[in-house]
């Protein structure tokens, strides 16, 4: 079994069925409650009536990794680099693309403002 780290885009795409995301549910996948945080704004847009449920069922597709320091600076320099290349790059995608680089595991989204970067795993 492979481990990904899961941003927001990712989970969430596999919460609206895109089947490009089908083949990563059978892997182990990361993700910080940052990234929990910004799909539950989500899951109660899309399914108000079920939030609860729904996010109790992201949080058992996952396992949370807790952040350190060294992830908040290194999500920083990231983000930083990212906008003098005219980027737009979260900060939190930042420091979930840091914790997978400390992880050594790739980092699963759909943004494109991550396409080009190593240890991306790129799925639309």
């Amino acid at each position: 079994m492979s481990s990904f780290f899961a941003d927001s885009y990712a989970l969430t795409g596999m919460l609206k069925g895109n089947k490009n995301y089908q083949t990563f549910q059978s892997e182990r996948l990361v993700t910080t409650e940052f990234n929990i945080c910004e799909v539950g704004f989500a899951v109660c847009r899309e399914y108000p009536t079920d939030a609860t449920r729904v996010l109790k069922a992201v949080r058992k597709m996952v396992v949370i990794q807790e952040t350190r320091d060294e992830d908040y600076c290194a999500g920083a320099a990231r983000r930083k680099e990212a906008s003098g290349q005219g980027k737009k790059l979260s900060t939190i995608d930042c420091v979930g693309y840091s914790v997978a680089n400390r992880l050594n595991i790739p980092f699963l989204t759909g943004d494109r403002e991550f396409a080009d970067l190593d240890n991306v795993q790129f799925v639309r």
